[in-house]
């Protein structure tokens, strides 16, 4: 494993070699990064994002895909977000999303100022997602990233938080509740 993380790849080669791997890689900058497991506050988090999403998509166009569902970015890498609304219809044996219009990290201590900077980045450059939202593990809020009318997504968003609070997005027309994402959690 050590020699796959220090070697360069090409798409393909990585695409080939991650089809074979027991555990899940991003592909990023031509080099390969094992995904590591979350926390169970974590893993609760994401449960109830793709439960909330499955259910406010049920009867559209567009469906919820995640963990395990890869990402290919405009910039050529790859990533595994914590879900993902993909609007394409996928064929069953496809590897990766083909048409995500939205994209959901949990944040973590760990992955923080990944997300929000190298995410941010692959996620802007790739021209089908709308919105990527990040959600805090540790306190009850959020970050909306909204691509703009010139097709860019700024460099900040406003924090949702607060009672009451929910995460608008206006393509697919859904609210996510930040009360619902947080279910059954102890604070």
């Amino acid at each position: 494993m050590a020699e796959a993380q220090r070697r360069r790849w090409t798409f393909d080669e990585y695409m080939a070699w991650e089809a074979e791997q027991p555990t899940r890689h991003e592909f990023v900058d031509g080099a390969t990064r094992a995904m590591n497991g979350g926390s169970i506050r974590h893993g609760r988090i994401g449960a109830n994002l793709r439960a909330l999403l499955w259910i406010a998509l049920r009867g559209k166009r567009c469906e919820v895909f995640g963990p395990d569902t890869k990402l290919v970015t405009g910039n050529g890498n790859v990533r595994y977000p914590d879900a993902i609304i993909e609007c394409g219809r996928p064929a069953d044996a496809a590897q990766a999303a083909v048409e995500p219009v939205a994209v959901f990290e949990v944040l973590s201590r760990s992955t923080a100022w990944f997300d929000q900077t190298r995410k941010l980045r692959d996620y802007a450059a790739t021209p089908t997602i709308r919105h990527y939202v990040l959600i805090s593990q540790d306190n009850r809020s959020a970050v909306a990233y909204t691509r703009d009318a010139a097709g860019n997504i700024p460099l900040n968003a406003p924090v949702i938080e607060g009672e009451g609070a929910a995460i608008e997005l206006p393509s697919p027309g859904i609210t996510l509740p930040l009360a619902d994402l947080y279910e059954g959690l102890d604070d």
